[in-house]
């Protein structure tokens, strides 16, 4: 029996109103409701508190609004206990709980949709660092103001704090307009890709089915409904269809592209169902076929797509969310690249990379957090490694030259086969051994740390940005590396780990893939998630998805699915707009944090911090660290007590 069944007295959608002592003891909570547990020698009973909440700007017909609190009455944070309001006009909400008078409690308000089999989908819920609250009041004299939903108090901030919901019963899919020469046209006076205007529509119609798009536009990038005729789209422009639909319709589901003139006539249409969608992510090949003459095909487009499931384990709640807070109050702050820095060069530092002796260097040398690269082992353990693969040789073989070396990837080994390899590096043609995790006595000195023994033995006043490594499609073809793990799977594997284990400290996710950003983004509402981007450079060849190419897009699409903001690469900030770049990001309420070779000086560590990044990431914190840096930020008791809320076991 849901204990929301039995102790919450609300509106009559959810249950009907009933005397507190007749309610029903469930085995899990004792007497099964706090409206029983109140000693009587407190003067404490229950009373009727009602929530009044007026909205900014009206529901759509499908959508409810709901709260949900601390109390068992108001559903413990949980969404399928929570409480649903009346509609008392387009804009205002109400219902009434019965709650101890005398207990000061929490809540927030959010709205959701229910599909057909009754779950409920989060579209947008109240993500205020701290929750509302309600306050004791004496018996029959409690007052009943109207919240404004957004605001929770409008004597300190009246901007409005609301941000999209993670997923339960449901999933996205995203059908990504995001690269070169997508369409082959058989006939460009016939249909002319540089000039078409792209819809998504459901052929069948259900609850919870829901399609907008992103057209990535600075300031504008937003998701939306789709305009009747479809989005404007031409070459260059990237253009995300982003698909939520129930789980339970996943594999029924069918769709239809349909391409439109600028004049708003009909050209063609392609048809796709969610059963192609073999995958986490691949491609997909569309005919379109022409809408005068159906047997005609007009082009053919080769359309990504990424899939997006909830997350796997421990359901999450309301409580709180970090997913956004990064203070303006907090200063510059210096990040550990791989720890201490890079080791696998000349004039490496004492630690290896990626070691936690390496991350422990740099919280010496008051490092405020740490950057740490996270791949998965053939056997699904999250271990800590910057490249994709590592140059090894068989037990007992006389290493000379490079090509004697062979290059296995970790995706393919499992862990306790990755403990005992041999690792080789290659400096200016020269062949180095390094010493095998297995063959380190010095534990913290180990290769291939386990992410969960990182996360249990770095203090918690070092902060962790968790790069997720995946590989990149480059513009000339080709990948940086195979990948045949699911992309799902990884970021729940991950996840699990970082919301065990890692709470209670500044942490925050990144990764130049940008749908593993999204992954993380709608899996989960408890961490920030970071674009990590090369942006525009001379080192690498550039990447396939356009959303990496520079740092406005970069921003662009961190706007467009509510990202913290972005990890761009130093190279774009050494011109003379850098300044007003990062303040085109701070106008978006985005976070910037700068890396690469070109922060390695204290002259540039000093200058990146005057420009106006949110942190900068760099090797060697024991060469440029500012001399005049005392602690690190987060070496504070308060400030630490403020992260304590992240920890849901």
């Amino acid at each position: 029996m849901d204990i929301g069944d039995t102790d919450t007295i609300m509106c009559d959608k959810c249950a009907a109103y009933a005397d507190a002592a007749s309610i029903t003891a469930d085995d899990n909570y004792a007497t099964g409701n706090e409206l029983l547990e109140a000693a009587p020698s407190t003067g404490c009973k229950p009373t009727l508190r009602q929530f009044n909440v007026r909205l900014q700007t009206a529901l759509a017909a499908e959508e409810q609004l709901a709260l949900t609190g601390d109390v068992k009455a108001l559903g413990e944070w949980q969404l399928s206990r929570c409480v649903p309001l009346d509609r008392l006009d387009e804009l205002s909400w109400q219902t009434t709980v019965r709650l101890q008078s005398c207990r000061q409690i929490e809540y927030r308000y959010f709205v959701y949709v229910e599909d057909a089999a009754g779950n409920k989908q989060i579209r947008r819920w109240e993500t205020h660092f701290k929750p509302r609250l309600l306050l004791p009041c004496p018996e029959q004299q409690c007052n009943s103001p109207v919240d404004a939903f957004g605001i929770a108090n409008p004597l300190e901030n009246t901007q409005s704090q609301v941000h999209r919901g993670w997923l339960n019963h449901e999933a996205i899919v995203q059908l990504k307009f995001n690269g070169e020469k997508m369409f082959q046209v058989h006939d460009i006076e016939t249909f002319d890709p540089q000039h078409v205007q792209l819809k998504i529509v459901p052929v069948e119609q259900s609850s919870g089915l829901h399609v907008e798009y992103s057209k990535q536009l600075y300031g504008r990038s937003q998701l939306q409904l789709q305009p009747q005729f479809g989005v404007p789209y031409t070459k260059g422009d990237i253009v995300i269809f982003h698909i939520t639909l129930p789980l339970e319709q996943m594999m029924l589901q069918h769709f239809r592209l349909e391409c439109y003139s600028l004049d708003h006539q009909l050209l063609g249409s392609a048809t796709l169902n969610a059963a192609q969608l073999t995958g986490s992510e691949g491609l997909l090949q569309l005919h379109i076929k022409s809408a005068q003459r159906p047997d005609e095909t007009l082009a053919r487009l080769r359309l990504p797509y990424v899939l997006v499931q909830p997350y796997q384990y421990s359901p999450l709640d309301f409580k709180t969310t970090y997913a956004h807070y990064w203070p303006r109050s907090w200063p510059n702050l210096d990040v550990g690249h791989r720890g201490n820095g890079k080791s696998y060069i000349a004039e490496a530092p004492q630690e290896r990379e990626n070691t936690i002796a390496s991350f422990l260097s740099a919280h010496a040398h008051h490092a405020d957090m740490v950057e740490l690269d996270v791949h998965l082992t053939a056997d699904g353990i999250p271990v800590i490694y910057h490249d994709f693969g590592l140059r090894t040789a068989p037990p007992g073989k006389q290493i000379e030259k490079p090509d004697q070396l062979e290059y296995v990837l970790i995706k393919d080994i499992n862990y306790e086969l990755l403990k005992r390899l041999r690792i080789f590096s290659v400096i200016n043609g020269k062949v180095f051994e390094y010493p095998a995790h297995n063959a380190e006595p010095r534990t913290e000195h180990r290769i291939f740390p386990r992410l969960v023994e990182v996360l249990q033995q770095l203090p918690k006043s070092l902060g962790i940005d968790v790069e997720i490594k995946w590989p990149q499609r480059r513009q000339g073809g080709g990948s940086e590396a195979e990948q045949t793990i699911d992309k799902n799977f990884f970021a729940d594997r991950v996840l699990h780990e970082v919301i065990r284990y890692g709470c209670g400290r500044p942490l925050i996710f990144s990764s130049f893939d940008a749908d593993m950003c999204t992954m993380l983004r709608f899996k989960q509402n408890i961490f920030p998630v970071m674009f990590l981007t090369q942006g525009e450079t001379k080192k690498w060849q550039p990447f396939s998805d356009l959303r990496t190419r520079n740092f406005m897009a970069a921003v662009n699409n961190a706007q467009a699915f509510e990202l913290a903001g972005t990890a761009p690469h130093a190279e774009d900030f050494l011109g003379e707009n850098a300044a007003q770049m990062l303040q085109q990001a701070r106008d978006q309420g985005q976070i910037a944090v700068i890396w690469g070779d070109d922060c390695n000086s204290k002259e540039r560590v000093q200058y990146f911090t005057q420009i106006g990044a949110t942190a900068t990431c760099y090797d060697r914190s024991d060469l440029y660290m500012p001399e005049a840096k005392q602690r690190a930020f987060f070496n504070s008791s308060a400030l630490l007590a403020e992260f304590e809320g992240q920890c849901r076991i």
